[in-house]
């Protein structure tokens, strides 16, 4: 059996020596010993940076090697482990993937309670964790793909507050789409559409008649959509149609671009 782990939080300036050296002394305390002989795929690879990467026999080579070059950016290493006087079954095989992204952690072996327990240890020691999954049904902002739905109105202001907000966006690596300039009561089919397409619906309040572009928002909170609203600070958002779940954010009249540095943060980037 192989349990394939995927961790996409550890702290940045995680000690990696310290992690492998830590994780020697609980093999060890385990009297596991390593088995290069087990399979043919041992591996050890180090990427020292882009230009020099190294391969080295065993994991107390290995070991030797991070100690020289701690600051190896990606490590992909493959053994076996076990105790000498066990027979193959009781070996479990060992993959770590460390890139800046993420983690990867793989435990193959014949007892699920050998691959859970490691699997525990393993998340121990590199710290590494997940966010949070939200059960709610609603996407959170882990979830989402980079597609964004603009809901504004299209007199003057309206489209000058999007135009700045869209080219913002797409420069930050974001496909982004807006309604059809329609003021009716009723939300076009091909609106809907557009709103079913995208993960992030942003509604940006300004001056006058905002009851269709609420009726968008709501629209779109009834598919779970990840909503942010951008408001004029001088006006106010009807909570009614809406509910309080959503991020908001306030800008200055002719001057969305203040509320950019927030924004970052409410965005997966």
């Amino acid at each position: 059996m192989h349990d394939v782990r995927k961790y996409t939080v550890y702290p940045s300036n995680l000690d990696i020596l310290e992690c492998f050296k830590n994780l020697k002394k609980s093999l060890d305390k385990l009297a596991l010993q390593e088995d290069i002989q087990f399979c043919d795929k041992t591996s050890y690879y180090l990427r020292i940076n882009d230009w020099r990467n190294l391969n080295c026999q065993d994991f107390n080579e290995f070991l030797d090697v991070l100690e020289k070059y701690p600051s190896a950016f990606l490590i992909n290493i493959h053994s076996h482990f076990g105790e000498k006087s066990k027979d193959d079954k009781d070996h479990f095989g060992l993959s770590i993937y460390i890139a800046k992204e993420y983690i990867e952690i793989t435990v193959s072996a014949q007892d699920f309670n050998l691959i859970s327990g490691m699997h525990e240890r393993l998340s121990e020691i590199f710290q590494a964790t997940n966010p949070p999954i939200d059960r709610s049904g609603r996407l959170s902002k882990y979830q989402l793909k980079k597609s964004i739905f603009i809901a504004h109105r299209f007199d003057e202001v309206g489209q000058k507050n999007a135009s700045t907000l869209l080219k913002f966006l797409t420069r930050l690596g974001f496909k982004v789409i807006e309604g059809s300039g329609y003021e009716t009561r009723d939300i076009p089919e091909k609106v809907t559409d557009k709103i079913r397409s995208q993960d992030i619906l942003i509604c940006i309040v300004t001056p006058g008649d905002s009851t269709w572009i609420m009726g968008e928002t709501a629209f779109a909170k009834a598919l779970d959509k990840y909503i942010i609203i951008l408001c004029q600070d001088s006006l106010n958002v009807n909570k009614g149609i809406i509910g309080n779940d959503y991020e908001h954010l306030s800008f200055p009249e002719n001057n969305i671009e203040k509320c950019f540095s927030d924004l970052l943060y409410a965005l997966p980037l």
